[in-house]
């Protein structure tokens, strides 16, 4: 027994002194769980809210009240104005809504026009522009937003559900009609029949919500509501589900190719073929720069051979922006070389590389965008998720592939993934020219 005591012991310590595995049996998984415990626990309250800009065109007593509903929305961020060039906030029209959701801003806008409520309306009209760019986004604002709308103003739809009474039966039997209904709710539910037929349309100040499981109710409200959705963005693409996703998950396995393509020098170290390199007339930035152009050639050949599955199997357009997607996939292997190489820069060796790198790129693909969309995130991991080149890569697959956008609209994307390779390239190369890593 003693023996076996001591065998324990001295797993234990080879275990401890093994910081790649210290990595990726504590640190990963409980980086992992605040992520996500973030986006589907809601972080304690401090999940971000969508944004979703209003439009008031009618600014009746009624759009008011429903706009007052929307702004203490727990899950929306209403948006009224914005600002210009010159700092000016200016109130956001319809065309400048339209405009901002084109741009990828903003993913969805709700226009209550000028013929939202009238007191001879029968119903309640509402537009709503959107972009489903992120499909869990876009399913929680027009969730949201039909929960506000069909829950806001209780008072309103019995008004709504006489006129349409009126409306189908003529004024005169509409009338007799909506009495004797009001005359059987009054009996049957110890209520005034007069509150019946003229509700107060206030919202419920109590912050409960009426029951709406009632499928048959919510179809009957569901008409008294107008909504004109129109899809701005993406209405061409072929396989939406895949198109989302593609970019992320090609960005997340290019990272550990290339990583693996840099820390090879780990390997020729072991092997002696990298001592012998360096006793030939070769200088350390020659051989950094070889291993670079070769693993940025490896990087380009994986995205395309995965994008041009992605178009035979999943009928993913690739090629209606081609050019575009090729600049994005080259921007991208370049980032994500600098990365491998930077890794091998600091590593002691191919164990620490494997598992540094391991730890880094599952983080980065669970924050900047590979794994769900970045906007599920607080804020505060939101601003993490701009410092690491998943993000970008992503973004930029997205306006390539989703929007169909031109080079200028992704210029700025590719100036932060190049600037990535530049610097971080650059650090490396005075690592390698000052004997620290060869």
């Amino acid at each position: 027994m003693k023996n076996i005591i001591l065998l324990i012991k001295k797993d234990i310590i080879r275990f401890t002194k093994d910081k790649p595995a210290m990595l990726l049996t504590f640190i990963v998984p409980a980086v992992l769980i605040v992520i996500f415990g973030n986006i589907f626990g809601g972080g304690g309250g401090s999940a971000r809210k969508a944004n979703v800009i209003l439009v008031n065109d009618c600014g009746n007593e009624i759009s008011r009240m429903f706009e007052k509903k929307l702004n203490d929305s727990e899950s929306l961020n209403i948006l009224k104005e914005y600002t210009e060039e010159d700092g000016k906030k200016v109130i956001f029209t319809e065309d400048k809504a339209k405009e901002f959701i084109k741009s990828g801003k903003v993913r969805a806008a709700l226009i209550m026009p000028q013929d939202f409520y009238a007191d001879t309306s029968s119903g309640l009209k509402f537009k709503l522009y959107y972009d489903p760019r992120n499909e869990i986004e876009s399913a929680i604002i027009q969730g949201s937003l039909q929960k506000t709308l069909m829950m806001g103003l209780p008072g309103l739809f019995p008004k709504l559900l006489q006129k349409k009474a009126g409306s189908l039966l003529g004024a005169e039997k509409g009338g007799k009609f909506n009495k004797s209904m009001a005359g059987l709710i009054g009996k049957y539910f110890n209520i005034d029949p007069e509150k019946v037929l003229d509700p107060e349309i206030i919202p419920d100040s109590s912050g409960k919500q009426p029951d709406s499981t009632a499928g048959e109710g919510s179809n009957i409200l569901s008409g008294l509501v107008k909504i004109e959705k129109e899809q701005l963005v993406g209405q061409e693409v072929k396989n939406p589900g895949v198109t989302r996703i593609v970019g992320g998950w090609a960005i997340m396995f290019l990272l550990f190719t290339l990583t693996g393509a840099a820390t090879s020098l780990f390997e020729e170290k072991q092997e002696g073929s990298l001592k012998r390199l360096v006793c030939m007339p070769i200088k350390r930035s020659e051989l950094l720069w070889s291993k670079y152009i070769y693993s940025i050639l490896l990087g380009i050949f994986q995205l395309l051979i995965l994008f041009l599955f992605s178009w035979i199997l999943f009928d993913v357009d690739i090629f209606s922006n081609f050019f575009n997607l090729v600049i994005v996939i080259a921007a991208s292997a370049s980032a994500a070389v600098a990365f491998g190489m930077i890794i091998t820069s600091f590593a002691k060796s191919l164990a620490q590389a494997n598992g540094l790198a391991t730890f880094i790129i599952l983080i980065m693909s669970a924050v900047g965008g590979s794994w769900f969309p970045v906007s599920l995130l607080p804020d505060w991991m939101q601003m993490i998720a701009k410092f690491t080149l998943t993000y970008w890569s992503v973004e930029a697959f997205l306006q390539v592939l989703w929007a169909g956008a031109g080079f200028a609209d992704i210029a700025f994307h590719i100036l932060i993934l190049v600037s990535m390779a530049v610097i971080i390239n650059f650090y490396s190369l005075l690592r390698f020219r000052s004997g620290k890593v060869i």
